[in-house]
């Protein structure tokens, strides 16, 4: 709706020709002032040069664009549009954020139950060596059976090696029984290569959650010659 001053509406009693004359410099008085009122977008050209109009031409639209107001002063700013490198890195930098949140998350997780867990540092200690005499007497089975199986496979080898000084080829119920006993042999001193392995693991758990015990609790390790 247009809103007329009292010098229009005076008028608009009168001539109706005079009254069509008032209106159409109304609107062109507004219509000027509606122009000088509008925002002015500002931005670089290709030679780096400023350049401001009402529209940005569409090779500059993805450009930093600056508003301004009548005065000249800068209302707002549209940020130039990112490359594919600058999105490329704030997805780099969320998905950082999240595991390093989740690992936060975790390791609050393990501090509650290594709190839960153990009231001081020599249950932790008795837990690790509970843990690792467990492991050694396997190793320690394992390896007494190895040693049978060692001492069978000489007794079977010395038949075979029988047939053969013999001229005769030795049965395959012999050969078979070497194969299987070396095979029992190398399943074994895999399995205790593995167990060694599990102990140097188990140290190493254990040693980590005790220095973290102590940063938990505030405890002061003792020196490294103490006993």
């Amino acid at each position: 709706m247009l809103h007329l001053t009292p010098m229009a509406r005076a008028m608009e009693a009168g001539n109706p020709a005079k009254n069509v004359l008032v209106l159409l410099l109304l609107f062109l008085w507004f219509g000027s002032t509606t122009t000088q009122a509008a925002t002015i977008k500002c931005w670089r050209n290709t030679e780096g040069q400023r350049e401001c109009g009402q529209v940005v031409p569409p090779e500059y639209s993805q450009q930093r664009i600056e508003i301004i107001n009548e005065r000249g002063i800068v209302i707002e700013v549209i940020e130039a549009a990112k490359t594919k490198e600058q999105l490329a890195e704030e997805a780099w930098q969320k998905e950082r954020q999240k595991e390093l949140e989740r690992r936060k998350k975790e390791q609050q997780r393990r501090d509650m139950i290594l709190l839960n867990t153990f009231t001081n540092e020599r249950d932790i200690n008795l837990a690790r060596k509970q843990r690792i005499e467990a492991i050694v007497g396997l190793i320690e089975i394992t390896n007494s059976n190895t040693r049978a199986l060692r001492a069978n496979l000489d007794t079977v080898q010395k038949q075979a090696a029988d047939y053969e000084r013999a001229g005769e080829t030795p049965p395959a119920e012999v050969l078979d029984e070497i194969a299987t006993i070396k095979r029992q042999i190398a399943d074994n001193e895999e399995f205790v290569a593995k167990k060694e392995k599990d102990i140097d693991a188990i140290e190493k758990r254990f040693a980590a959650d005790l220095k973290r015990f102590r940063e938990l609790k505030g405890i002061k390790a003792p020196p490294a010659n103490s006993k």
